[in-house]
């Protein structure tokens, strides 16, 4: 927050006289933070009953009904011909030598007498109102004597595009609810909503002109036991199975789309092209490959690239999504397209010979079909990042959703683009390390991570920095089954998103953001919304400390409150228990349990870490495999840090070994007594991950030679389907007590075929 000169001349005068008086001046709290606050020492606004308010145009009439909204007032417009700016308690100004802030920036001058609202544009006017929603109290009724506190606040977006996605497809949310999903993203000031309304199992937008896409593909078949994408099934009219799905009508979409303008925010619609495309063949199994003997290949997600009839039905698909959408851009997918079938098809070999074509350009050859067809009806087209793949066109714009690390390369590819960063801003990811989180897709991005996130690379060169057009999150519906669960997934992390995309690079300060979350989950309480309590989760780390042979224990919490734990196996009390102040030390193995207080009020479940002091923690070690990139933690070091990753495979705190088996080499430094080595290990085979089948240990004292000491085997064989349930299992070798140096653990990984198996691992405990 920022401050003229003369007012910290004043507040410094009023802090002074505070002493005798009382007075004080409570800081303009916001959220995304205003490009400018001054605030005065004027004294406060009162609204009345019923508010004045002067207008000159009719654009500004969706800010009237907030203004109406939030304040719960009566409200009388007064049109410029009918009475002066003088007489009004609220006037909106349309102004547009105010365009340096952008039709989305504003200034809102408050003072005793009159609001004044100006803006270069309509949807201004409307941020503006939504930043006095911010300057009322989080919650109050008819009887509360509501004033705005005197400032004046300049505003104005970093990033023109600001969006939330939400994917329809695996689990569909009823209209009314999409509606306060745009609601939710008005009131953090985003204005993009990128619905994903299809997807291989699931298409949710009624196309008249091939009904079957609706009456068949909307529904699928429940199979107990099963994920929705495990054995995907169409359910058809004479199935004796249960259904489950649902569409939108085209007037649905048309009143949702004009409902999100009355907001100020752009409905992008996404219809998956090439690939994603399951639910569309078994509609109309004729538009997929086939086979070397002529045969439609079966369980395909992708259009066969040589069948002009494919094409056809998704020209047909646009021609009435265009109709009901005006937006500039059209979503259509394009990532992680399998071309296996396209490599194996006779109908696409030959066209791929006979234009020179790889498969990465028979991808091209696809988008930049949908390319050029879609600039002809002076539409864009927008895909995911690996639309890259090929040649693609140097017109179309780019959705990149990988990882932090590549946002510079991709961004050197000379495209337009919008961060959707998928180490950051994936939010079916993890928001906390608690055992208590209910079941996401792997990643990590708590609450405080997602703030912090920086879009444009610090050493990016300004030519590619301004191919950025803004930042987006996505949401994936995967383990969502309804709206409560999307809201738990969204809040608060909406509000981090709404601070990167809005603010100036360099400006966010992590300490103001968690004072003003403060009142702004008492407004997602008072508006009913399903907030997470994740940042409210206390999170206990342990530090080991090789010189004294201790661990140091942290508890934090990313938003402010109180901490309450115990060391002794007891449960934690706000009344009872030790209130935590600084880190401590701890010299053996035991037992963390804390929880987190505000306001008297106890936040979730008692949360329980084991502090694991084991003799090899902080060992030299020797890796004799390679883990990924992505899942290769601090490296050796990991296996004996004593910071175990639990249940969440995807916080970056597990070695992952792909198609491996699993060998590391300890040297505890000295001759040890020990009698048993755990391999810390966790399971998802939906995800590809699995228990190694064996594991042995081997004992040395000089590091060449070794004795085996003991072994582990797995206690069942592995079959489909694939699990999504996460499990964590300590895998135990126990033998005659024996001193050794060096340890020696190998682990075998389960041969699958025709898949990529991982194991991972996390620490290695020595006994």
């Amino acid at each position: 927050m920022r401050f003229k000169p003369w007012y910290l001349l004043s507040l410094a005068i009023l802090l002074m006289s505070g002493c005798n008086n009382k007075q004080q001046i409570t800081l303009i709290e916001i959220i995304p933070e205003p490009f400018l606050v001054e605030q005065s020492t004027d004294k406060a606004f009162a609204l009345n009953n019923i508010l004045t308010v002067h207008l000159s145009d009719s654009a500004m009439l969706p800010a009237i009904s907030l203004l109406k909204d939030i304040t719960r007032k009566d409200i009388e417009l007064l049109w410029s011909s009918e009475k002066t700016n003088k007489e009004a308690d609220f006037v909106f100004q349309i102004a547009p030598e105010l365009d340096s802030l952008s039709h989305e920036g504003y200034i809102l001058d408050i003072n005793s007498k009159q609001v004044l609202v100006q803006s270069a544009g309509a949807a201004g006017i409307f941020y503006a109102v939504e930043s006095i929603r911010q300057l009322l109290p989080a919650s109050f009724d008819a009887n509360t004597s509501l004033k705005l506190k005197a400032c004046r606040i300049t505003d104005k977006p970093c990033f023109t595009w600001r969006g939330m996605h939400l994917d329809v497809s695996r689990h569909f949310m009823p209209t009314s609810f999409i509606k306060k999903y745009i609601d939710y993203l008005a009131m953090h000031k985003l204005n993009v909503f990128h619905w994903h309304l299809v997807d291989g199992i699931g298409w949710r937008i009624e196309i008249k002109s091939h009904p079957e896409l609706t009456s068949i593909g909307a529904w699928r078949k429940v199979k107990p036991g099963l994920k929705p994408w495990q054995e995907f099934e169409v359910w058809r009219e004479g199935d004796k199975d249960e259904k489950y799905g649902g569409y939108y009508t085209q007037d649905e979409i048309r009143e949702v789309v004009a409902y999100a303008a009355q907001k100020h925010i752009t409905v992008i619609p996404e219809i998956e092209l090439p690939g994603h495309s399951e639910v569309v063949f078994q509609c109309y199994p004729h538009l997929a490959c086939k086979d070397a003997n002529g045969q439609h290949i079966k369980d395909t997600g992708v259009y066969c690239a040589s069948n002009s009839q494919g094409y056809q039905l998704l020209e047909e698909v646009l021609e009435e999504v265009l109709e009901l959408f005006p937006s500039e851009y059209i979503h259509i997918g394009g990532d992680e397209v399998n071309k296996k079938h396209w490599n194996e098809c006779p109908d696409c070999l030959k066209m791929m010979k006979q234009n020179a074509y790889d498969a990465h350009e028979l991808q091209s050859h696809f988008i930049n079909h949908f390319d050029t067809w879609l600039k002809n009806k002076n539409r864009k087209l927008i895909g995911w990042h690996e639309i890259l793949e090929g040649q693609l066109s140097p017109s179309a714009t780019v959705m990149f959703w990988a990882s932090e690390k590549q946002v510079k390369e991709y961004l050197k590819k000379g495209h337009p683009t919008v961060l959707t960063t998928g180490s950051h801003l994936y939010f079916d990811h993890y928001q906390s390390m608690s055992k208590h989180e209910p079941k996401a897709f792997g990643g990590n991005a708590p609450l405080k991570k997602v703030y912090d996130y920086e879009p444009i690379p610090a050493d990016l060169e300004p030519q590619y920095a301004d191919l950025v057009m803004g930042v987006q999150a996505n949401i994936w519906t995967e383990y969502m089954p309804n709206e409560q669960q999307v809201e738990y997934m969204l809040f608060p992390r909406i509000a981090a998103l709404s601070e990167i995309a809005w603010q100036q690079k360099g400006t966010k300060d992590w300490q103001q953001f968690r004072q003003k979350m403060d009142v702004m989950v008492k407004r997602y309480e008072n508006l009913g919304v399903n907030y997470a309590h994740s940042a409210l989760r206390p999170e206990i780390k342990f530090e080991f400390l090789p010189h004294s042979q201790q661990m140091e224990v942290t508890i934090e919490t990313e938003l402010n409150a109180d901490i309450y734990f115990t060391i002794d196996g007891s449960e934690p009390t706000h009344y009872q228990s030790m209130a935590y102040k600084e880190p401590f030390l701890i010299d053996a193995s035991t037992s963390i349990k804390a929880i987190a207080v505000k306001n008297g009020v106890v936040y979730g479940e008692t949360e329980v870490k084991e502090a694991i002091l084991h003799k090899a923690a902080g060992a030299e070690v020797i890796l004799n495999c390679e883990p990924t990139d992505k899942y290769s933690a601090n490296g050796p070091s990991t296996l004996v840090d004593t910071k175990f990753g639990g249940d969440k495979w995807g916080n970056g705190k597990w070695l992952g070994i792909l198609n491996q088996d699993f060998e590391a080499i300890i040297n505890l430094k000295e001759s040890k007594a020990i009698h048993s080595v755990q391999l810390s290990c966790v399971e998802e085979t939906g995800a590809g991950i699995f228990y190694p089948v064996s594991f042995e240990v081997f004992t040395s004292d000089d590091g060449k030679n070794f004795t085996k000491a003991g072994s582990w085997q797995l206690d069942k064989t592995y079959q489909k389907p694939w699990s999504a349930e996460v499990t964590h299992r300590m895998l135990p070798v126990k033998f005659n007590r024996t001193s050794a140096q060096y340890i020696k653990v190998k682990a075998t990984y389960p041969r699958i075929n025709n898949m990529g198996v991982f194991l991972f691992i996390d620490e290695v405990v020595v006994e």
